[in-house]
């Protein structure tokens, strides 16, 4: 079976191809916080070189970030209810 080719995407492919549009310093306040994946690199060696993800890093990120709000959502809707049942 043939493996998918990877991409590289830089944070401008962020914007342009999985819809996250923060800016360089958002998206860095998002990697200190645990928030986002750390970058799997850089252009060159240079410290001031752009970062880039590979594409299955970010779509494994969009699917858990999917899940969790998913969950929240499922346990907001199921919440109050199973409390109101139990007052009766």
């Amino acid at each position: 079976m043939a493996r998918p080719p990877l991409r590289m995407l830089t944070r401008r492919d962020l914007k342009v191809r999985k819809g996250i549009p923060w800016s360089r310093q958002h998206l860095h306040g998002k990697i200190r916080d645990g928030e986002f994946p750390p970058p799997d690199g850089k252009t060159t060696d240079d410290p001031n070189a752009p970062n880039w993800w590979f594409e299955a890093t970010i779509d494994r990120w969009l699917e858990e970030r999917a899940r969790k709000m998913e969950d929240t959502r499922k346990a907001a809707a199921s919440g109050p209810q199973a409390d109101i049942a139990s007052c009766d």
